[in-house]
């Protein structure tokens, strides 16, 4: 397991509406172990992944269901997020403390592509399919009798290929705390600590997009209806005052905004105090809630990071083919050691050892671009990832060939010599070279 990695208990409130329960599968891929989150405020409630079936998880599943003051708890629907064994491996151990503590509910389990499931952890027929923009609602809207409409929470799937084809975050959409809605469960697209690997790099920052601009159409939905808020509260004082030496004029009056100048907007996450009479914006973030690792406080932040340093790779690749090295020779950007994983295994492994802070390209080598220069993918990797023990050439390799495959899509790079099982060389297109 990685080090220096903040210790998560084996559950927690982590939110108003969420309990995040640990897998109990701490290693170096999986992190803390694997985060599995039980949703809602009634009886009923929305599990989102199930651990890679080990007993401490269903142990600990078994004390949270029992922890309740007023009733039991029972788990209504399971969400998994995708078909890796550490997500959809406690299903059959749900099923049964399912059938034993509550034989009266039903538990109904979905995944996006129930049929495809390499390692063969669950039983498709018994598994519903999750569709794009699917609903799942626990609380008052969902019909239970033993929760009202106040305590309804519910989330929508959104599909997000690229770690795994059909991989699924969810996004809050319903809550009784105002401020988790907008937040998304990330599973692997987005972790606590480190990078996440992915299958398809083209497919995986197509997905990131679409996580990103769901959270800034949500926090920008809620901006609109606090500033309609604040003006409609406005008018209502404006109405209402009508005592000697009250402020005259509609809400649109310099004299009218003058009485508002001190206006407190909350945030969720943060209090800004702002003057109406002038123009500002309310900042708001979102979480994000990782399928692995720490609660993440600004979602849009670090999906941002994520795409950037998505990006930063190619370059990199791209510089290596062009002078030899990670930065072009003018470039004083510091070298970013991050996590190297093996594909389909793993989810990540954050090894800062390796790295030396503070290091940077010496710019040194070609001063013009090498036209032509042909290397292979594991020549490209000792210089990329030199920092790096050997032992991690490998899986980086892995990542480093995604990467050139996507540049190759976009045209920008060649790989030529490829037959059977020799991969080719790599080189850049005429086009980069331009």
């Amino acid at each position: 397991m990685a080090q220096n990695l903040p210790h998560l208990p084996d559950w927690e409130q982590v939110s108003t509406n969420i309990i995040r329960i640990m897998g109990g599968n701490p290693s170096k891929f999986t992190l803390q172990g694997t985060n599995t989150y039980l949703l809602g405020s009634g009886a009923s409630r929305i599990l989102i992944d199930t651990g890679s079936g080990e007993k401490k998880w269903i142990d600990t599943v078994r004390v949270v269901l029992n922890s309740a003051t007023a009733k039991p708890l029972h788990i209504s629907t399971c969400l998994l997020t995708h078909w890796h064994h550490d997500h959809l491996g406690g299903v059959t151990d749900l099923e049964r403390l399912s059938a034993e503590l509550n034989p009266a509910h039903e538990l109904k389990v979905y995944k996006n592509l129930p049929t495809w499931n390499p390692d063969s952890l669950i039983d498709p027929s018994r598994v519903h399919d999750i569709h794009d923009g699917q609903e799942f609602v626990t609380g008052g809207g969902n019909g239970n009798d033993d929760d009202d409409d106040a305590s309804s929470f519910a989330i929508q799937a959104i599909h997000t290929p690229g770690h795994a084809k059909d991989h699924m975050v969810f996004q809050i959409t319903r809550s009784p705390d105002a401020s988790e809605i907008g937040a998304l469960f990330t599973a692997d697209n987005v972790l606590g600590h480190g990078t996440a690997v992915f299958e398809d790099l083209q497919l995986y920052l197509q997905s990131l997009d679409v996580m990103k601009r769901r959270v800034v159409d949500a926090v920008a939905t809620q901006q609109r209806q606090r500033q309609q808020d604040t003006r409609q509260s406005g008018i209502s004082d404006s109405d209402s005052d009508s005592s000697p030496g009250s402020i005259s004029g509609g809400p649109n009056s310099s004299a009218h905004a003058a009485a508002r100048a001190h206006v407190s907007v909350s945030t969720g996450s943060t209090t800004t105090t702002t003057t109406a009479a002038t123009t500002t914006t309310t900042t708001i973030t979102k979480r994000a809630y990782p399928g692995h690792g720490q609660v993440i406080d600004d979602a849009v932040g670090k999906i941002d990071e994520y795409i950037a340093h998505r990006r930063m790779r190619e370059e990199e690749a791209l510089n290596v083919l062009k002078y030899g090295t990670v930065n072009s020779p003018r470039s004083t950007t510091p070298v970013v050691h991050d996590s190297i994983t093996a594909t389909g295994k793993g989810e990540n492994e954050s090894d800062a050892s390796a790295a030396e802070p503070g290091a940077r390209e010496s710019g040194s080598g070609p001063k013009e671009v090498i036209v032509g220069k042909e290397w292979d993918s594991m020549e490209m990797v000792r210089v990329i990832y030199r920092h790096y023990p050997e032992n991690l050439w490998e899986p980086a390799e892995k990542g480093l060939l995604m990467v050139l495959e996507k540049l190759k899509r976009d045209g920008r790079v060649v790989c030529v010599g490829a037959s059977g099982q020799a991969r080719g060389k790599w080189r850049l297109s005429e086009k980069a070279t331009l």
